[in-house]
């Protein structure tokens, strides 16, 4: 299971009235954080699935119905904290159906290496 708060909160906001929102959360149990890797002004954490989760993969055509043709990402929140001078656009990106990684980058300077203890989310 996905362990940090903040990357699951990105995740289940991201997700909010989304097609097939129930299918995919269903993932979340299954998969877990495996890299954190920092960018400067940005945060990339890579994630995995354990075989469980493969009941809930998004078939070709929810795919396609979800994404159209494009790149199978959902980018719809930002996340805010003004005491960091954090004001980031996230990302959550799928691969073969099911979630592969969150990125977060940070319009406003460097990310911070320490996991964020407070934030807000706010749909762009």
């Amino acid at each position: 299971m996905i362990d940090s708060k903040l990357t699951l909160d990105i995740i289940t906001a991201t997700l909010a009235g989304e097609k097939h929102e129930e299918q995919i959360t269903k993932q979340l149990e299954h998969l877990e954080e495996v890299e954190y890797e920092h960018t400067g002004s940005g945060l990339l954490i890579f994630i995995e699935y354990r075989k469980a989760a493969k009941e809930f993969w998004l078939t070709d055509a929810q795919l396609k119905e979800t994404f159209g043709i494009g790149e199978p990402e959902l980018c719809k929140v930002e996340l805010i904290n003004e005491a960091l001078n954090i004001k980031a656009e996230t990302s959550v990106h799928f691969k073969n159906g099911i979630i592969d990684r969150v990125e977060i980058w940070n319009e406003l300077g460097d990310y911070p290496e320490e996991d964020l203890k407070e934030w807000e989310l706010r749909n762009m």
